[in-house]
């Protein structure tokens, strides 16, 4: 949703205007890297996380295959080349499989129809906040790539690091950054096979006898007039950081009881804020806890492999607030909250 080669002073300016010339335009590749790919592949790469204190990664490796325009089949591997979860999904059903607890999960893909924002929407408020640039990129498993490297308008602050495929637009590698400048997440492909035709077969998934299907339920997608006539009363924060607008609310059932999900977006970072029955805890990976000291009461900040976490109690509900953004940020933003 991040070396990157930088070229001196010096070798800037002795290039040749024409062949300055000869690079794309950034946004036209970034536009076609966010595309679904044209082609089918078989890849492996890894995914690395940075998550609790500043330096703690968490890293894994996938093996991955694709068919256009919709099916997918992921697995992380463990140390052996054991497959540690499975996930596959048809166009129609995404079903999650974890063979060390004989359990799977079935449910419908992430639809990016469900987002308030359609892609072009989106794509403009992402080119509204962020300058794009473009170089020479590394080579990724031995494919010659376009590196694009995306600021903040506001700040100039380092987001992301993006090498796209020349010849494909796929995204070969890429890095991002939270807003304080530290590594948030990367991913990089190792190997790549592009264009060979894939096994329909393998695309396809049925429990293994004797596991345990559960039926996953899905988030109900509303606007904030269709929560208010729901019944679902909306607390939002008055004041957003700049060029994060609302994005989109969704309920999720969380036993008995329901939790509402605000979405607010810059075009590429998000900021979620989730209001729960007091009762109610969110799984966020998230290990030590510290008081945080708030203008609508007692909080508590911690980090998490999504961000900074900020949590509270106010008015009958429990909120959380999770973002790579500042704690500062964070702060601001929930002492606004109705």
């Amino acid at each position: 949703m991040a070396k990157w080669l930088l070229l001196s002073g010096l070798a800037f300016w002795s290039v040749p205007a024409a062949r300055a010339a000869s690079f794309p335009d950034a946004l036209t590749v970034l536009r076609a890297s966010l595309e679904p790919p044209h082609e089918p592949y078989t890849a492996e790469l890894t995914v690395e996380r940075r998550e609790g204190a500043p330096g703690q990664a968490v890293s894994r490796r996938l093996a991955v295959r694709f068919s256009p325009p919709d099916l997918y089949r992921r697995e992380i591997l463990g140390p052996a080349g054991e497959t540690l979860q499975l996930v596959v999904e048809d166009g129609r059903t995404e079903w999650i499989y974890d063979p060390a607890r004989r359990k799977v999960w079935q449910g419908e893909p992430s639809d990016p129809l469900f987002k308030r924002f359609g892609p072009e929407e989106e794509f403009d408020r992402l080119s509204g906040n962020y300058d794009v640039a473009i170089a020479t990129g590394d080579q990724v498993t031995g494919r010659s790539t376009w590196l694009l490297t995306l600021r903040a308008r506001s700040d100039g602050a380092l987001a992301r690091r993006l090498w796209v495929d020349r010849k494909s637009s796929l995204l070969l590698r890429t890095e991002a950054f939270r807003s304080d400048g530290s590594p948030a997440d990367a991913m990089g492909f190792t190997r790549l096979q592009l264009g060979a035709p894939q096994d329909r077969t393998l695309f396809r998934f049925s429990p293994p006898a004797g596991s345990t299907v559960v039926k996953r339920a899905e988030p109900d997608y509303l606007a904030l007039d269709e929560a208010k006539a729901a019944g679902i009363e909306p607390r939002l924060p008055a004041w957003l950081p700049s060029g994060y607008v609302f994005e989109s609310l969704d309920v999720m059932a969380k036993g008995r009881r329901n939790v509402v999900h605000y979405r607010f977006s810059d075009g590429i970072e998000v900021i979620s804020l989730f209001q729960c029955p007091p009762r109610v805890r969110l799984s966020l990976g998230a290990r030590l806890s510290r008081r945080v000291k708030l203008s609508v009461g007692r909080g508590y900040g911690t980090r998490a492999a999504e961000g900074n976490v900020l949590s509270w109690n106010s008015g009958g509900w429990r909120f959380v607030l999770v973002g790579s953004v500042s704690e500062e940020t964070l702060k601001r933003m929930a002492e606004s909250v109705r």
